[in-house]
């Protein structure tokens, strides 16, 4: 079965959204057509694998344009791939490969410097040279043992805190503003443009799972306002006349504000557990319980990169100590950028260049890509086999080098 790349274009568009979710399992909805072609998608970033006998569409990839927080503070131009998909009719014909090289070439064309994607299967993007760089954790917990045992908030605190309740209207003309500036602070985020704010608010009762409609709440300090919350209710009994609290996303800029909103959270009566997934690695909240265990954490893989321009990734950010560093880089995936980079850092800035020297330390793309936003080290890829520390002390190089005193963090799913 002959299958042809080709773009997606509105003569198009409504069968390649069927594919997809048929793809993922799922029957599209009209109206979640006319909403996607609206509030998220790029036309001209999507692909469509047709099978040119029967002209039907086999596989479905795309991406969504966004800016990347690296260490230090700065963005990067950045492809988020998603859509991608292959029919159960067309499998193992070479289509996902084809379409994740015109993504990668797109963008690369387009100057972005970093991909990324949230993996549905996690053994299958290392191939592409992408590296696990963000895990999060997805909490339970019963709120009756949510007593903190520390705070950066105490009982006699003067402070003007407060949390308070907005409806979705107010909430839509709040949260973007927040969720702004904690993306300009937090490694690993990304942007949310007007049009995927009203994508991700959506609320109509067909997309809420038998829950509630979302409940908000916003944290204010001075006048200032620095976090928000937004859940759901879930009615299905958890025990007689209690209900399951399911935290959709809880935002803050300020330690205050985190303390705040989740003493806020952990006070209501009549509910009998308290869910949040996606939550960050050093969120804080663990070390504020009086009975951490309580607090029961589950991780799980978060967003995969791939490093698309590798001197100006590496210049982009900065660095905890400064030094010079020989990396080589091996790849079959990638045998164009296969190489020996020196990183000369000064002053937490790297400037990257090619070289004829030996390496210290030899990796993959993928594993350079997972230690590049700081939140995984180095020392497991080299118990793993993974990375190889030529010279003596590369190691302790390379971990002072790419640490970062936070771990990233990626809220933003797509």
């Amino acid at each position: 079965m002959p299958i042809e790349l080709r773009p997606v274009t509105d003569s198009n568009f409504v069968e390649w959204c069927k594919a997809v979710r048929h793809g993922f399992g799922i029957h599209v909805h009209p109206d979640d057509i006319t909403r996607l072609r609206k509030d998220r998608i790029e036309l001209e970033r999507l692909i469509a694998a047709v099978d040119t006998k029967s002209e039907r569409i086999g596989g479905t990839g795309g991406a969504d344009s966004y800016s990347l927080t690296v260490p230090g503070g700065a963005t990067v131009p950045f492809t988020g791939v998603a859509y991608m998909t292959t029919s159960v009719t067309h499998r193992r014909q070479g289509v996902f490969s084809s379409m994740m090289a015109q993504i990668h070439d797109t963008a690369i064309e387009r100057g972005d410097e970093i991909s990324g994607l949230w993996a549905t299967q996690s053994d299958l993007y290392g191939r592409f040279d992408y590296g696990l760089a963000i895990n999060s954790y997805d909490w339970e917990i019963d709120p009756s043992y949510g007593a903190f045992t520390h705070s950066p908030i105490s009982d006699d605190d003067e402070s003007d805190a407060h949390v308070y309740f907005v409806d979705a209207d107010e909430a839509a003309g709040i949260l973007p503003g927040i969720y702004e500036q904690m993306r300009t602070q937090t490694i690993g985020t990304v942007e949310r443009n007007s049009g995927r704010w009203r994508y991700e608010l959506f609320d109509e009762e067909r997309v809420r799972g038998g829950l509630s409609a979302r409940f908000f709440a916003i944290c204010e300090e001075g006048g200032e306002q620095t976090g928000y919350v937004s859940y759901r209710m879930d009615r299905k009994v958890v025990s007689p006349d209690m209900v399951t609290l399911d935290v959709i996303e809880q935002i803050s800029l300020t330690d205050t504000a985190h303390a705040a909103m989740w003493r806020f959270l952990l006070n209501f009566e009549l509910v009998g557990k308290i869910t949040a997934h996606n939550r960050p690695l050093d969120d804080p909240l663990w070390w504020m319980l009086s009975d951490p265990r309580r607090l029961n954490r589950s991780m799980h893989d978060a967003l995969w990169i791939r490093l698309l321009d590798i001197p100006k990734a590496l210049e982009a950010r900065t660095y905890n100590a400064d030094g010079r560093l020989k990396i080589g880089l091996v790849s079959e995936v990638q045998p164009e950028i296969a190489g020996t980079y020196v990183l000369d850092i000064d002053d937490s800035q790297a400037l990257v260049k090619k070289t004829t020297d030996k390496p210290d330390i030899v990796m993959t793309p993928a594993d350079l890509s997972a230690i590049y936003l700081g939140g995984v080290t180095p020392g497991p890829l080299v118990e793993a086999g993974r990375i190889d520390a030529i010279t003596s002390g590369s190691l302790a190089k390379l971990h002072g080098m790419f640490s970062t005193d936070s771990a990233p963090w990626c809220p933003h799913y797509f």
